[in-house]
């Protein structure tokens, strides 16, 4: 197995906080399990995901998780307070280095947004994951988010964070759920998309 290092940060709306529905935690949890390293954090707010992104650069975390709501635009912290893809990228370049990966459990948060806003700064992670779908009822839970990423995490734990590893759990969670995970890598010009497409 290899040893995964994920920092996850949470940020919930106060009906799921409410419900008990902190995806984070069973993440870290899953992590944990594989006998990985992790850290998880509540942010509510701007001054927190900063915190947590600076934590996770100065204790050298593979694996940044990002918890929340989102859509097309951005991410949305606790409280309704929105977070642009571009103003997201721009938290990672206060810190001394990128994550390798950066997986958005939100919805929409493998828009192709995250990585333009990503291609124009100097800092950016190697691969970014997160699911594209858009309809309402293809759109992530808290039950499918917490078996999704099991997946993620234990190909990751047995295989390395390789292309085919991503590749082989993308293919296995969007299987389990309509999610349409995806995943982008950096290959020094640009972020690569996988599934491919005409327009990746």
């Amino acid at each position: 197995m290899h040893k995964l290092k994920v920092f996850i940060a949470e940020s919930v709306s106060h009906e799921d906080f409410y419900d008990r529905d902190w995806e984070g935690h069973a993440a870290e949890e899953i992590v944990r399990l594989l006998g990985g390293r992790t850290r998880y954090r509540i942010v509510l707010n701007r001054t927190l995901l900063r915190r947590a992104i600076n934590e996770a650069a100065d204790h050298n975390y593979g694996i940044f998780h990002l918890s929340c709501h989102g859509d097309d635009e951005g991410v949305r912290l606790s409280g309704k307070r929105d977070v642009s893809w571009r103003e997201l990228a721009e938290l990672f370049q206060e810190t001394n280095s990128a994550p390798e990966a950066l997986v958005l459990s939100s919805c929409i948060g493998g828009d192709a947004g995250i990585a333009r806003a990503f291609e124009k700064l100097n800092q950016r992670p190697t691969v970014i994951f997160g699911a594209e779908a858009r309809k309402k009822h293809d759109l992530i839970t808290f039950p499918t988010a917490c078996i999704s990423w099991s997946i993620l995490y234990a190909v990751l734990g047995a295989e390395g964070m390789t292309p085919d590893a991503f590749k082989e759990a993308v293919t296995k969670m969007n299987k389990v759920t309509p999610h349409k995970f995806v995943y982008r890598r950096w290959d020094g010009k640009g972020y690569r998309r996988y599934p491919a497409t005409s327009r990746s």
